[in-house]
């Protein structure tokens, strides 16, 4: 008979997050879900000729199909082509053969740049409306969204709206554009914890167009269905929080009403 494995070891099997300075992330996930033909990106399209508002995705460390909850991102691009948006994945990651940013040779910069290329196609699409396209990205994916914004223009941007969640912010430096941004923070995230990009935020040209959003009880991943509530490691703790879920996605809902 095979040996009891540990709980702890057993748990780390199905959801590792590991920080190391690269934000969460899930050991065993596949790579960044199957990619259309679509001019080499998934691309989600509503019903109708458009043109549509758009909408970029820009996962987390894990990609877009991470171990737990290998569905998540394609919930929510569902949730949002069925209210008339196209949603394309920036698969930072599976562009590049990789399965995590876990100790990978890929920076928020690189992913910042993906997100630029990927939103310039999306503009070109003929049921596309150029001028109603938004970013939203997860820790890792969030904080690309961020030096998009430091490194980039507002013409270069190519998006109107920006919003992410628990950003992972060690990178992030205040931005000129002053497009609307919405963060979305958790009060006990001691994974990716959101004081520097509060910071960087009152250094901004136009602070007033960013609406930062805390919840108090909630930790980093809070809006990840597929997790325990508490999951508590070295680096930090992650855990789903219903309640902060559910307020943050009507964030979310009212943050691109405008696009519609």
């Amino acid at each position: 008979m095979k040996p009891a494995i540990p709980r702890l070891l057993r748990a780390s099997r199905v959801v590792l997050a590991l920080f190391g300075g690269l934000g969460f992330l899930f050991l065993l996930a596949p790579p960044g879900g199957a990619q259309s033909s679509d001019g080499g990106y998934r691309v989600f399209r509503p019903a109708g000729a458009g043109p549509h508002p758009g909408i970029a995705l820009v996962s987390g460390c894990s990609g877009f199909a991470p171990s737990v909850a290998p569905s998540f991102y394609e919930g929510i691009a569902e949730q949002l082509r069925e209210q008339g948006f196209v949603v394309m994945f920036v698969d930072y990651l599976g562009r590049r053969g990789l399965q995590s940013c876990w100790r990978a040779p890929i920076t928020h910069a690189d992913a910042a740049g993906d997100l630029a290329s990927a939103v310039t196609w999306l503009r070109s699409q003929p049921d596309v409306d150029p001028g109603r396209i938004a970013a939203l990205g997860w820790s890792y994916g969030g904080g690309a969204i961020l030096v998009a914004l430091a490194e980039q223009t507002e013409d270069q941007l190519g998006f109107s709206r920006a919003a992410v969640y628990y950003p992972d912010c060690r990178p992030v430096r205040p931005w000129k554009p002053t497009i609307p941004v919405l963060m979305l923070l958790a009060g006990k995230d001691d994974v990716a914890p959101g004081k520097k990009c509060q910071a960087a935020v009152k250094k901004n040209a136009a602070p007033e167009a960013v609406k930062i959003v805390t919840y108090p009880d909630a930790y980093h991943a809070f809006d990840v269905s597929g997790l325990p509530a508490k999951t508590q490691y070295p680096f930090g703790t992650i855990g789903y929080h219903p309640k902060a879920a559910a307020a943050a996605w009507e964030e979310i809902q009212r943050f691109l009403e405008p696009l519609k």
